[in-house]
C-alpha cells in the first residue's frame, strides 16, 4: 500500500458527456497521463504522447497531433492489465508515468462521484430567439473545439427502444432552423452563463450573462416544445433516468421520481449505480439489482451504448436522417 506521499499530485473531476447524454465520465490526471471510467469500476489509463518527445520545442507554432499510448486498465475486482506494448522505445517513459497514474487511480477510486467542472457549455440556439435551445456539448476548460455536427438527440439506442422520441429528435432540430447556430457559455455558481467567443483565436468573454433561467436544467427547452412533444420529452427523460441519477444536483423530489424510472431499466441502473451520489429508496433500487441479476442470469446483457462504453465526453452521435 502507497503512502500519502507516495501518491503523485492528481486532479480529480467529472464531465458531463453529451449528443446524447449517456451520464458523467471521471478522470483521474496526473502531469502526463490521464484515466477515466464511466461506470465507476473500470479504468482506461492513458499515457499522453507529448511526454515522449523531448525535441517538442522545436516545433513550435506548429500544430502537431500527437497520439496517446493506452497504458492499460485497472478494477478493484480485476486488478491491472497492461496493453500490448507498441512502442517498445518508449517503453521505460511510458511505464513510469502510467504506474504513477495508477497510484493515482488506486487512491483516489473510492472517492467517485467526482466533482464536476465541466462549467464551459456549448448551446444550441433556437432559430429564432437565439436563446439556448439544447445543450449539446461541454468543456471542462477554455480550450475547446466545437462539435462539427450542431444537432440535439436522445440518442440512437433510445430512438431504437422508443421510436416515437426521433419525432422529439425532428422537432428539436426544426426549432434550431435550418442554418443552426450555437455559443459556448460559461455557467456561473449562481446558475447564469457568460457568453463566451473566440477572438483571434483565444477564447474571451462576451459582455451580457443570461440568467439561470435561460438555461434547461436537463439540456433542452421544454418551453419551447407544444404539450405532446412536451410530454415526450418527458419520457425520454424516464429512459435516461439510470444515467440522469449520477447528476449531483437533483432535488430530493426529483431523485425519487429518477429513481423510480430507472428501476424500469434494471440493467442500466446496476451499471451505473456506482457513480450515484446518493440513494433514497434502497428497497427499491435492490429489487432492480435483483431483477438486474436474473437477467444476466438468463443471458441478457447491456449494449456498451447504454453506458457510454468506451466513448469520449466529445463524441457526438450523428443519427440517421
Amino acid at each position: 500500500m502507497s503512502s500519502a506521499t507516495d501518491i503523485p499530485a492528481a486532479r480529480c473531476f467529472g464531465q458531463r458527456m453529451l449528443s446524447p447524454f449517456r451520464g458523467v465520465m471521471h478522470s483521474v490526471v496526473t502531469e502526463w497521463a490521464d484515466a477515466v471510467t464511466t461506470d465507476g469500476r473500470e479504468w482506461t489509463l492513458y499515457v499522453r504522447g507529448e511526454c515522449l518527445y523531448d525535441d517538442l520545442a522545436d516545433f513550435e507554432g506548429e500544430k502537431l497531433t500527437i497520439p496517446d499510448v493506452k497504458y492499460g486498465t485497472w478494477s478493484a475486482a480485476a486488478g491491472f492489465a497492461r496493453s500490448p506494448i507498441r512502442l517498445p522505445t518508449f517503453d521505460a517513459k511510458v511505464r513510469h508515468e502510467g504506474e504513477r497514474l495508477l497510484t493515482a487511480v488506486q487512491a483516489h477510486a473510492d472517492q467517485l462521484p467526482f466533482p464536476l467542472t465541466d462549467r464551459f457549455e456549448y448551446w444550441l440556439l433556437h432559430g429564432e430567439s437565439r436563446l439556448p435551445l439544447a445543450l449539446i456539448a461541454s468543456s471542462c476548460s477554455s480550450e475547446f473545439e466545437p462539435p462539427v455536427v450542431l444537432r440535439w438527440t436522445p440518442g440512437q439506442l433510445c430512438m431504437a427502444e422508443m421510436a416515437e422520441s426521433r419525432t422529439l429528435h425532428d422537432a428539436v432540430n426544426r426549432l434550431a432552423g435550418q442554418q443552426p447556430q450555437a455559443m459556448w457559455f460559461e455557467r456561473h455558481a449562481d446558475g447564469s452563463g457568460t457568453p463566451v467567443v473566440h477572438a483571434g483565436g483565444a477564447a474571451a468573454k462576451g459582455e451580457t450573462p443570461l440568467a439561470a433561467d435561460t438555461f434547461a436544467e436537463f439540456y433542452l427547452d421544454a418551453n419551447a416544445l407544444d404539450d405532446g412533444l412536451a410530454h415526450l420529452f418527458e419520457q425520454v427523460l424516464a429512459w435516461q433516468a439510470p444515467a440522469l441519477l449520477q447528476l449531483p444536483t437533483l432535488s430530493n423530489a426529483q431523485r425519487r421520481e429518477f429513481e423510480t424510472a430507472a428501476c424500469r431499466h434494471a440493467l442500466r441502473l446496476a451499471e451505473q449505480l456506482p457513480l450515484y451520489p446518493c440513494v433514497l429508496d434502497e428497497t427499491q433500487i435492490t429489487a432492480a439489482l435483483v431483477e438486474a441479476r436474473l437477467r444476466r442470469t438468463t443471458g441478457a446483457t447491456l449494449d456498451s451504448a447504454a453506458s457510454g462504453g468506451s466513448l469520449s465526453p466529445d463524441y457526438i452521435e450523428i443519427p440517421d436522417a
